[in-house]
Formats: structure tokens, C-alpha cells, sequence
């Protein structure tokens, strides 16, 4: 049998208000919460990555010295 857009969209729509009816634990509201964190942590990283960061400049001995050190326990 296919279903028409208005019947599956109102399947859906049935389907979705038996999860939030049989939700007793608020697994929902905790999903929706974890959500809103998830989303404010990745716009947290769209600010920072909208800014400049350069690495920090290493003294010319110090590299030299760890290329060494390196090259030695290959």
C-alpha cells in the first residue's frame, strides 16, 4: 500500500506523540537538553574558528635539539 505525503506525515505525527506520551523518565527532555549542550559547544567552536590563532614560535635550539633527540631513537 503507498501512503500519500498527508498520511505519512500524520503517522509520523501519531508515532512521535506515543514516544512523548510514554516517556516516563523525561528521556526526552534529557535528549533535548544534551541537544542545546551539543549545539552551544559546536557554536562555541564556530567563534573560535572565526578567529586567528597562531602557534606558538619555538626557539631555533630547542627544535634542533628535539630533531636530535628524535633521529636518535628511530
Amino acid at each position: 500500500m503507498i501512503l500519500g505525503d498527508n498520511e505519512r506525515y500524520l503517522r509520523w505525527l501519531e508515532y512521535m506523540w506515543d514516544v512523548h506520551k510514554h516517556d516516563p523518565h523525561g528521556s526526552t527532555q534529557r535528549e533535548d537538553r544534551r541537544t542545546e549542550e551539543i549545539l552551544n559547544m559546536f557554536n562555541a567552536l564556530g567563534e573560535l574558528s572565526k578567529s586567528m590563532v597562531y602557534p606558538p614560535e619555538s626557539q631555533p635550539w630547542e627544535s634542533a635539539q628535539y630533531r636530535l633527540f628524535y633521529a636518535k631513537r628511530r
